[in-house]
């Protein structure tokens, strides 16, 4: 059974990712990466690289957004 905090972390990483579902770099055609560590909300680090900072430009306003 998830715990409270587990399953909001679950849900941060849900909407992040779904999020940038349609990201692609316009020059690379390339997906963003993320990685996701901490075991609850208060500690969760995010990590994301791209092929190059227009991608990352696009994918920071796409997390930025709201759904």
């Amino acid at each position: 059974m998830a715990t409270v905090a587990s399953t909001g972390v679950e849900e941060f990483k849900n909407a992040t990712c779904a999020k940038l579902r349609d990201v692609r770099c316009p020059v690379h055609r390339q997906p963003p990466r993320i990685r996701f560590e901490g075991q609850s909300l208060r500690e969760v680090t995010v990590n994301l690289s791209g092929c190059c900072s227009r991608l990352l430009d696009l994918a920071n306003r796409a997390i930025g957004t709201r759904q």
